[in-house]
């Protein structure tokens, strides 16, 4: 296959398309041109003003033209420095915690006139208005900072072809410093017919602007319920189908009937249309009279609540079915959505499933910047008509048209958006959140599959039927196993490792249609050459007609083969339905395929191996989408296909999978024989332990301060290889050993000898022993990198207007903890070795009061870097990096790629371990008993085909559903000398005796998680308790307790233990104390109380009995006696019935 980005690394690519879709400038696109340019012309008329009697009105238009952004620069007042320094590039953004942003300039012009009206007494003539324009003015304004996508063609990094990272494909944003990413969201498609059947059969038109949402329904008659009828919704209006096609022109019955153009239906159709006849006649006698349809319909949508305010022409040619023009051809349209409704109804069309990918379509960053910048666009154009009113109510002129233009409100509401996730909803007026995610970088696979997910959002999980389950149309578009457990279960999903996204096509298709044998729709066109043909579909607008549809899907097809039509083009050939469907719109999910019938022109190339470029440019792969996968015939691989060709001749196939493995995602597709195991292990794998695996940083970590890190000291990649590997990276990709493009970044962990023995019970439950002496030379070591980091504000207005006292980083000696390892400043030398409880940053004002911050217990380091910065919010902050070396230790957390996940048990010494006669000791020691249970066969499979080609074998490929068999595998280690099943005779480390059964043995790739227990060790005696309950408080980083619950308070009672019991739960809890009076078995006070003689004394007093006689002392939680007091506070007094032993 070569190696190429556009196989495994396709999101990147796919986002930076579709944010050049968004940044294209020509109004063309659904782009940012496209956005303002819809906004239209501005009226501003005056607010009324008594005063004003004599003086003229003033109003004022205002339109908005080309929009230009800017290249990201760093915003300074001194314009003396060169332009390369004020570049402003990602890592100046990470660094300083600042928004990677272009600022949208937009050309305004805005004209101011009056309105004067002329009296016929003075002129002659009948009185007119004239329009006196008194100013024009255009201008560049800027309207906001739009947030610029990393690698896209806004970038420095695009521009400059530079790179800061090389695992590092962009498609991200950086919104004050934290990256950001867009999760791609599932949205209905638009571009369609839709029959539904819920509380009554319907065809519906769906639009985001709701003025333009068209319903056909199939309801029972108000006047005879024992009929059925056809009702159109238009403009919030009910009325008649029949009426609304004489309003639109039809003059007869006959006429309205071909537009309909059903062939070979029974009666029950008859029996619709005529009752539908009937009603429309019944409710507006004469209808077939012309202009009296027009005016009923024009009447009825006139009683609406909103109704519009144009002509029934215009709003008729607005807001039905916007992509068809002319009336004629609305009205055949309309035909043809009623043809929809009854071949649903007498069963010859299926309802649409909402959850198939053909009726789906995926929004990416255009579609949700756009919807989410309209909203901030149109609250700054509001803003900007109040304030021009107010100055146009007054005798001045305008004012600099930079004061009316509020750019905050864009950058601050896109900020804000970024930052909590919080989208506008694409429909409704609401927002919806989980739009947006804040990138994760445990290692490059994590990375890569954030920017591969899809979402579908649901307001409430409880009413989503089958949107959980996968569908067939998933097939090599969406990875069937990759999706989280939990509630998200079914609704995040991970594209297929070739899936693409298709973005705006810009070429025009009509013309191209009409040249190969379509016949365009227009107001001449006669119902006899509508008849019987197949009718064209672009985008779900009716274009056209074509009598020799086979002949056109051929001429199209090879056109787009020829790269006259764009690749991402998707032709659909319906045959039951007499439709050819076209489709060009963004959105939709691509594969490709191989081409048969060019299969055979492929020639080995000189450099060795094709690109994926190069394939596509040669016609031997072709990108298929979801509709026209069902007019294809695919083989399963190219094995079959030759397999079947040597057996039976020339098949029948069109095209052929590139390989099965391709099916799955990213992650599920670099796990060897992943189709021996059980489905849970492999999801485990893909979504939890891949992603929490510690291998490659990135290469730009000098200029990253994340908040935990973790970098593997020797990471390697597996024995084995997956096609799916070898097919990632990019064209550049210089890392390994020349000619093997496996990426190691993919791959986070080393290989291990494994063996699969009990050693001394230390390997129950999932437990690992691991070798001492192999720590020691460095497996699995890591680096663990934890940031601090503090601020303070650098502008003397805001503490003045806040009466706050002047904070700056300084030294000073602190009674938190000591200050020996920080300069002057506050911030400590870098190699310093801080401990805990050891000041990080120091911070002082200027009473000399000390605010810095400390290491929590359990936290150490070294100091990696040091950081001073200051962002454009008016903050200083100060960032420190400190690093730990850490070798694994009893409680760390590892996995293989099998989802066999377990933590240490035991470190060993080397000689203590069992050894082979070639002296081979293992490095972990696994417990049989994970097998059976587990299902996961797979990991044995991996350590004899790594064994084999360890020792040399040419076997080395473990690809999902191409894996080699069994009998291949232990050939390959028979044929070296070892045993066929991959069990060794080893000798017992602590006797030196040969153990009595084979040992199986082999090497396994492992992976060390970010799960230590450094990280999770939590411990305390008594320390900080919550004030109402005076029980621990819970956060580690506040020194509270482990939280001791239910369950874990059963085993202590199984075990009989009363006393830990005791202690655990109370003595060390909230141990408290009260005293309660024998005699009324109430509670007593502890109050001060005079006694005879004028002294006073303070104790236990019950006010119930006046006494202070017969009063005990009883332990009792505090929780008890907080419950006792709130129900005292309550009325309702509680008796305690005690016992003195």
């Amino acid at each position: 296959m070569g190696k190429s980005q556009a196989n495994g690394d396709q999101s990147p690519d796919v986002s930076d398309s579709d944010m050049m879709d968004f940044l294209n400038l020509d109004g063309n696109g659904e782009g940012l041109q496209e956005l303002i340019d819809s906004i239209g012309e501005i009226t501003v008329e005056p607010d009324y003003d008594p005063s004003n009697k004599d003086g003229a009105w003033k109003y004022a238009t205002i339109k908005f033209g080309k929009v230009t952004l800017e290249e990201p620069v760093f915003m300074v007042e001194n314009n003396d420095l060169a332009v390369q320094d004020l570049k402003l590039k990602p890592r100046h953004a990470r660094l300083q915690k600042m928004t990677y942003s272009s600022r949208m300039n937009v050309e305004m012009t805005v004209q101011v006139y009056t309105l004067e009206k002329s009296d016929k007494a003075e002129t002659g003539k009948d009185m007119h208005v004239s329009r006196r324009d008194i100013m024009k003015e255009t201008k560049q304004v800027s309207i906001g900072m739009l947030p610029v996508m990393v690698k896209s063609s806004l970038c420095w990094l695009h521009k400059l072809r530079e790179s800061d990272c090389q695992f590092d494909s962009g498609g991200y944003f950086l919104i004050k410093g934290t990256e950001k990413v867009f999760i791609a969201e599932e949205q209905k498609c638009l571009s369609r017919i839709w029959i539904t059947d819920r509380s009554c059969l319907e065809a519906s038109y769906i639009s985001v602007i709701k003025r333009e949402k068209i319903y056909v329904k199939l309801v029972q008659s108000k006047r005879n319920e024992s009929r059925k009828v056809i009702n159109i919704s238009f403009l919030g209006a009910i009325m008649p189908i029949w009426v609304v096609f004489f309003a639109l022109g039809v003059s007869s019955d006959k006429e309205a009937f071909d537009m309909i153009d059903i062939l070979d239906c029974d009666a029950s159709v008859f029996n619709i249309i005529s009752s539908t006849v009937k009603e429309s006649h019944e409710e507006c006698e004469g209808f077939r009279t012309p202009g009296r349809a027009r005016q009923y319909v024009d009447k009825l949508i006139r009683k609406t609540k909103f109704p519009p305010e144009e002509a029934f022409d215009e709003y008729v040619c607005k807001y039905m079915f916007p992509g068809v023009n002319g009336i004629r051809c609305k009205a055949i349209f309309l035909g043809y959505m009623v043809k929809c409704l009854l071949m649903a109804y007498y069963g010859n069309r299926k309802c649409d499933n909402k959850d198939d990918f053909r009726n789906k379509r995926l929004d990416l960053a255009c579609q949700l910047l756009r919807r989410e910048l309209r909203v901030h666009v149109m609250f700054a154009q509001r803003r900007m008509v109040k304030l021009m009113q107010k100055d146009l109510s007054s005798d001045g002129n305008l004012q600099d048209l930079r004061r009316y233009i509020d750019a905050s409100i864009v950058t601050n509401g896109l900020n804000r958006a970024f930052s909590t996730g919080s989208w506008q909803h694409p429909y409704k007026s609401e927002r919806c959140s989980g739009v947006v995610a804040t990138l994760r970088r445990a290692n490059p696979l994590q990375m890569m599959s954030d920017l591969r997910k899809t979402r579908q959002w649901f307001a409430y999980s409880g009413t989503t039927g089958d949107a959980r389950y996968p569908n067939p149309s998933y097939w090599g578009k969406l990875c069937f196993l990759s999706t989280p457990d939990g509630e998200k279960c079914g609704f995040v999903k991970n594209l297929a490792v070739t899936a693409m996204v298709s973005t705006v096509v810009k070429k025009p298709l009509i013309d191209t249609f009409v040249s190969c044998g379509m016949k365009k729709l227009d107001d001449k066109i006669t119902l006899q050459d509508i008849s019987g043909k197949d009718r064209i579909f672009l985008n779900g607008n009716l274009l056209g007609v074509c009598a020799d549809p086979g002949e056109l899907i051929s001429r199209l097809r090879s056109l787009r083969r020829s790269k006259q039509i764009e690749p991402q083009v998707e032709i659909k050939r319906d045959r039951h339905n007499k439709e050819v469907r076209v489709f060009s719109d963004p959105g939709r999910i691509l594969r490709p395929l191989l081409v048969v019938e060019n299969l055979r022109r492929i020639t080995r190339p000189k450099g060795g191996l094709y690109s994926f470029q190069e394939l596509m440019d040669q016609n031997i792969i072709e990108l298929i989408g979801a509709e026209e996968e069902e007019d294809i015939r695919c083989a399963p691989g190219i094995r079959h296909l030759i397999t079947r060709e040597k057996e039976e001749g020339p098949s029948d196939y069109t095209h052929c999978e590139l390989d099965p493995s391709f099916l799955l995602g990213l992650s599920c597709s670099l796990i060897p024989f992943a189709n021996h195991n059980n489905a849970k292990r492999v999801l485990m794998q893909a979504e939890k332990l891949s992603q929490q695996a510690i291998g490659y940083s990135p290469l730009n970590s000098r200029s990253r301060f994340d908040s935990l890190s973790h970098q593997m000291f020797y990471p390697q990649r597996p024995l084995f290889k997956t096609v799916v590997a070898d097919c990632l990276g990019k064209a550049d990709y210089n890392f390994g050993r020349k000619g093997d493009f496996t990426p190691t970044e993919y791959f986070n962990g080393q290989n291990a000898i494994v063996s699969v023995n009990v050693h001394q019970g230390f390997n129950q439950e999932d437990s690992l022993v691991l070798n001492r002496a192999s720590l020691e030379r460095g497996l699995f070591r890591t680096l663990h990198f934890k940031s601090y980091k503090a601020q303070v504000e650098n502008k003397e207005i805001t503490r003045r207007l806040k009466h706050k006292e002047k904070l700056s980083f300084g030294k000073v000696q602190s009674k938190k903890g000591k200050v020996d390892s920080l300069d002057n400043e506050g911030l400590p030398y870098v190699g310093a070795s801080l401990q805990s409880g050891d000041i990080v940053i120091g911070k002082v004002t200027e009473s000399g009061e000390d605010l810095s911050a400390k290491l929590m217990h359990t936290e150490k380091g070294m100091v990696e870097k040091v950081v001073l910065s200051a962002n454009d919010d008016g903050m200083n902050f100060a960032t420190v990096t400190l690093r730990q070396s850490r070798s694994p230790c009893v409680g760390d957390k590892f996995a293989s790629m099998h989802g066999q996940k377990g933590v240490v048990g035991l470190l060993d010494s080397q000689e203590n371990f069992p050894f082979t006669r070639q002296g081979i000791v293992p490095d972990i020691i696994i417990n049989p008993h994970s097998f059976p249970t587990r299902q996961t066969p797979g990991q044995l499979l991996e350590a004899a085909l790594g064994k084999g080609i360890a020792l040399g074998g040419k076997v080395g490929y473990a690809t999902p559903f191409t894996t080699p068999s069994v009998d291949v595998i232990t050939e390959q280690l028979h044929k070296a000398g070892f045993s066929r099943w991959g069990g060794e005779s080893v000798l017992n480390g602590h006797t030196g005796e040969r153990m009595k059964s084979l040992v199986f043995i082999g090497p396994i790739f492992y992976q060390r998680l970010t799960h230590m227990s450094e990280d999770k060790v939590k411990f305390r005696n008594t320390g900080p308790v919550h004030p109402l309950t005076r029980q621990p408080v819970e956060d580690k980083k506040r020194f509270g307790g482990v939280k001791f619950g239910e369950m874990e308070r059963d085993c202590l009672l199984g075990h009989g233990a009363a006393a830990s019991l005791h202690e655990r739960l109370f003595m060390l809890s909230d141990f408290s104390q009260m005293h309660i009076c024998q005699a009324c078995e109430r509670v007593a006070n502890v109050i001060m109380r005079p006694e005879y003689g004028g002294k006073k004394v303070r104790g236990p007093y019950c006010l119930f009995c006046r006494s202070a006689e017969r009063i005990v002392r009883i332990n009792v939680p505090y929780g008890a006696k907080l419950l006792y007091q709130e129900l005292f506070s309550m009325g309702i007094c509680l008796k305690f019935q005690t016992e003195v032993h």
